[in-house]
C-alpha cells in the first residue's frame, strides 16, 4: 500500500502540466517555482501585501479582538503569565497560548505594556502568512511545486484568512498550527520516509494548537486519521509518527501550564473552558451565534472568495477521482469535521477556516487537470468581483456619506485583473488564472481594509470616545465610567481600570469629584440625571459622540460628563 501512495505521487498524471510558456505569467511563475526558497519568498511577498494594509490603522474591532488584546495587556500590568483576565472577571475560555505571543510582540517592540492594537495583531499577521508558506508545504507531496504554489495563492487571496489576518485572536494561528501538523500527516499517508524530527514537529504543532485553542487541533487533525484509518482498513502508515516518543513530548509541552491554571483558578479554568465554552457550544448557538446546518457552505462562497467559484468547477473532478489517493487524504481532511461543524449548533465563520488549504489544494490540482471555468462562470467571476467593488464602495457611502477615490481606484484594478484572468482561462492558462485572481483579490483587499474600513470614522467610536476623554479630563489619568456602552475596545483604549456601570453607579462615580470622566448613553441619561438629583450632585456635560454601534448597526448619542465645577 504504501509503495503504491509513493507511485502514485512520484509519476505525475498525463493530465498534469508545467506552467505555460506562451505568456509572460506563465514564464514568470516558471522561474518563481524553479525552488522552494524562491516559491516561499514570492508567497511570503504577496501574503504581506495583502494582509498589511490596514492593520495599524483599523481601530480594535468589538468584540473578541479587544478582550484578547485587554487580557494580554492586564498580563503585562500584572506580571502574572498563568491567570487570564478581562478586568477582574476570569476568562477560561482558551488556554494562554495567543496572549504570550501578543505579550512577546509587545515587548519585542518595546511597547509593553501600552502596546496599540496593531501591535497585539502582529501574531496574526505571522500566523497568517506563515500558514500560506505551510499550505505550499503541505501541498507539496500531494500535488507537486506547481500546485502548491497555486494552492497558496488561493490561501493568500482568501477573503477569510485576510480578515483573520487583522484580528488579535487566536484563529490564524491556530491555521498555522494545524497545517503544521497536517503536512506531517500527509506525507505519513502518501508514504515519504519521516525523519525523527520531522515527526516531532507533528507534535509539537498539537501543542501549539492546544495551547492555543485548547482541544479543537485534536478534530481538525484528528478526523482524516479516524477517517482514513477506517477507510484504509489501517493505521500501519500512523507508525511514521513515533507516538510513542511523540505523546510523552505533548503532554511536556501542555502540562505545565495547565496543571499551573489548575492550581490557580481552583479547577474553574476545566469548568469554563471545556464545560461552558467548548461542550457549550455544542448544544446551544452561544452569545447569538447559532445557526442551522448549511450555514458553513452557504457562507463558503464569500469567505474562500475567489477561489470558491473555481471549488465549484473542481467538485465533480474531485470526486470521480476519490480513490486517488492524494483526494482520499483531502476529503478525509475536509468532509468529517465540516460535518461536525454544521451540527454544532453555535458557528462562527472562522471555524472552518483550517479546512480551506485542503479545498484550495484540491482546486488546484483539477485546474492543472484541466478544468478551468467556462464561459459563464467566467462572468460569474468577474460579475462577482464588481459586487465587491460596489458594496465596499457602497459601505463608506452609507457609514460617512463620501468615497476615497484611491479606494475606487483600486477596486477598479482588481476588476480589470479579473478579467485578464478570465482572459487567461479562455486560453487554458491555470497559471495565468490563478495569479490573476490573487492579484485581483490582493488590490481588492489593500483597497477594503487599507483604504475603507480605517474611514468609517462613525463605526469606530471607542477611539473617538477615548479621545473625548483625554480631551476633556483634568488630569492625564482620569478615572473612567461608562453607562451603557460597554465595548471591550473601549477598556482597551481607556485603560483596566475603566467601570462599565449602570446609570445609577455612574451618578454615584462622578460625586466622588476630583479627576473624572463619566461616559453615557442617551437612553441612560433620564436615569443619571434622577440619581444625580437624588443624591444632591451635578454633572457637566462636555460634548457628545455620534456614530454607529459595531455590535448592533445602530445610532449611537453618548455624553461626555465630568463633575460640576
Amino acid at each position: 500500500m504504501q509503495s503504491e501512495k509513493i507511485q502514485s505521487i512520484d509519476v505525475p498524471p498525463a493530465s498534469f502540466q508545467p506552467f505555460e510558456s506562451g505568456n509572460a505569467i506563465g514564464r514568470t511563475l516558471s522561474v518563481v517555482s524553479r525552488s522552494h526558497v524562491n516559491s516561499l519568498a514570492f508567497l511570503i511577498l504577496v501574503s504581506l501585501l495583502t494582509f498589511l494594509p490596514g492593520l495599524s490603522r483599523i481601530p480594535p474591532i468589538d468584540r473578541d479582538e479587544p478582550r484578547y488584546a485587554q487580557a494580554a495587556k492586564q498580563m503585562m500590568e500584572t506580571g502574572n503569565y498563568i491567570d487570564i483576565r478581562y478586568q477582574d472577571q476570569p476568562r477560561y475560555l482558551q488556554p494562554a497560548g495567543a496572549y504570550w505571543l501578543q505579550v512577546t510582540a509587545a515587548k519585542l517592540t518595546g511597547t509593553a505594556p501600552d502596546a496599540p492594537i496593531w501591535v497585539h495583531r502582529l501574531p496574526s499577521l505571522i500566523a497568517a502568512t506563515l500558514a500560506v508558506g505551510l499550505t505550499y508545504w503541505v501541498a507539496i507531496p500531494l500535488v507537486g511545486p506547481i500546485g502548491a504554489l497555486i494552492a497558496a495563492l488561493f490561501m493568500a487571496s482568501s477573503t477569510l484568512l485576510g480578515f483573520e489576518a487583522r484580528l488579535a485572536k487566536t484563529d490564524a494561528i491556530l491555521l498555522a498550527a494545524s497545517l503544521g501538523a497536517i503536512g506531517v500527516l500527509a506525507r505519513a499517508y502518501v508514504g515519504v520516509a519521516i525523519s525523527l524530527t520531522a515527526a516531532m514537529l507533528f507534535w509539537v504543532a498539537l501543542a501549539a494548537g492546544i495551547m492555543v485553542k485548547g482541544p479543537l487541533i485534536a478534530l481538525i487533525v484528528g478526523s482524516p486519521v479516524v477517517a482514513l484509518s477506517i477507510a484504509d482498513r489501517s493505521v500501519r502508515w500512523l507508525r511514521a509518527l513515533r507516538p510513542a516518543y511523540g505523546v510523552c513530548l505533548l503532554v511536556a509541552l501542555v502540562a505545565p501550564w495547565l496543571i499551573a491554571i489548575t492550581v490557580v483558578s481552583e479547577s474553574n479554568f476545566w469548568v469554563i473552558a471545556i464545560g461552558k465554552s467548548f461542550l457549550g457550544k455544542v448544544a446551544a448557538g452561544q452569545q447569538g451565534h447559532g445557526a442551522p446546518p448549511g450555514f458553513y457552505l452557504l457562507l463558503f462562497w464569500f469567505t474562500f472568495w475567489p477561489a470558491a467559484s473555481l471549488a465549484l468547477i473542481a467538485a465533480p473532478w474531485v470526486w470521480r477521482n476519490r480513490q486517488e489517493p492524494v483526494v482520499r487524504f483531502c476529503l478525509g481532511w475536509i468532509v468529517p469535521t465540516w460535518i461536525v461543524f454544521e451540527l454544532v449548533v453555535t458557528k462562527l465563520p472562522h471555524y472552518v477556516l483550517p479546512l480551506y488549504p485542503a479545498i484550495a489544494i484540491l482546486t488546484a490540482r483539477a485546474l492543472l487537470a484541466g478544468k478551468l471555468p467556462g464561459r459563464v462562470l467566467q462572468m460569474m467571476m468577474v460579475a462577482g468581483c464588481v459586487v465587491y467593488a460596489i458594496a465596499g464602495v457602497g459601505l463608506m457611502v452609507w457609514i460617512e456619506g463620501t468615497v476615497s477615490a484611491g479606494a475606487v481606484a483600486l477596486y477598479l484594478a482588481g476588476i480589470a485583473l479579473f478579467v485578464a484572468a478570465v482572459r487567461y482561462a479562455r486560453d487554458g492558462s491555470a497559471s495565468g488564472l490563478a495569479l490573476g485572481m490573487a492579484g485581483g483579490a490582493m488590490l481588492m483587499q489593500i483597497s477594503t481594509f487599507g483604504m475603507i474600513i480605517p474611514q468609517l470614522n462613525n463605526l469606530w467610536l471607542s477611539p473617538r470616545l477615548a479621545a473625548a476623554i483625554e480631551r476633556n479630563a483634568s488630569c492625564r489619568d482620569p478615572a473612567v465610567a461608562s453607562a451603557g456602552y460597554h465595548e471591550p475596545s473601549l477598556v482597551f483604549l481607556a485603560g483596566t481600570k475603566t467601570k462599565l456601570v449602570f446609570a445609577n453607579e455612574a451618578a454615584d462615580f462622578i460625586a466622588g469629584g476630583g479627576c473624572r470622566v463619566v461616559l453615557v448613553e442617551k437612553p441612560n441619561e433620564q436615569d443619571f440625571m434622577a440619581r444625580l438629583a437624588q443624591i444632591n450632585q451635578k454633572a457637566e456635560l462636555r460634548e457628545r459622540v455620534t456614530g454607529i454601534k459595531i455590535g448592533r448597526v445602530s445610532q449611537q448619542d453618548i455624553g461626555i460628563y465630568v463633575p460640576a465645577r
